[in-house]
């Protein structure tokens, strides 16, 4: 397994990387409230936009196996505000020493075991290379469930000697519901995560960021 690191994606693997793309990152649509998911002209445009690294992890016979996106041109992502960055950051910003991880995924399953952490600790090269810090946004499933701040920390950790998180923001979506008359009132639910359905796997190699 190799991981190349290009500006720009060759046209001859777009189709493959966007079907990649969709297998590892599907389950999202399904488990979190906002859009994770780019449609395909956003995907293309992001894998021909050379103000981001694309990190692609190939097996030996040049098959797709790991995928991940990261930039330290901030406003190149539309979904984020750089000005929050330039204001707490101002030095780091202006320096392009904070990088933000779109998104990074490896395939489930035998063929993507180790993946994950080699994307993300060729990720850190570039990180380490300035002194950077980087950001990641992980949906309340992937936090809850697959614990992936935890194992970010870990595996970082293990690439620059120690890693420290902090939570900078969240986001919650409330729903209300109106009961008839005479309902028992039940406690305040602080997640809306059902009992899984249809089979649906827990995957735990992909980070959708964004």
């Amino acid at each position: 397994m190799e991981v190349q690191v290009l500006p720009e994606l060759p046209a001859n693997q777009l189709n493959e990387a966007w079907e990649f793309y969709q297998d590892t990152f599907a389950d999202l649509g399904v488990l979190a409230v906002n859009r994770h998911l780019m449609y395909r002209h956003e995907f293309d445009e992001l894998m021909a936009d050379k103000r981001a690294d694309k990190y692609v992890a190939v097996d030996g016979d040049g098959a797709i196996v790991g995928l991940g996106v990261m930039t330290n041109e901030l406003d190149a992502v539309s979904l984020i505000s750089a000005q929050y960055f330039e204001y707490h950051w101002p030095d780091l910003y202006e320096q392009r020493r904070l990088f933000y991880v779109v998104f990074v995924g490896a395939q489930a399953g035998t063929r993507g075991a180790g993946v994950f952490i080699s994307l993300l600790r060729s990720m850190y090269g570039a990180i380490g290379k300035v002194d950077g810090k980087v950001f990641v946004d992980i949906c309340a499933f992937n936090e809850e469930r697959n614990s992936l701040p935890r194992m970010i920390a870990m595996i970082l950790g293990r690439a620059a000697g120690q890693a420290q998180p902090t939570r900078l923001d969240s986001q919650s979506f409330w729903m209300y519901e109106f009961p008839p008359p005479g309902t028992a009132v039940r406690e305040e639910r602080r997640t809306g995560f059902r009992e899984r359905r249809g089979g649906l796997p827990e995957r735990r190699g992909g980070l959708r960021t964004g």
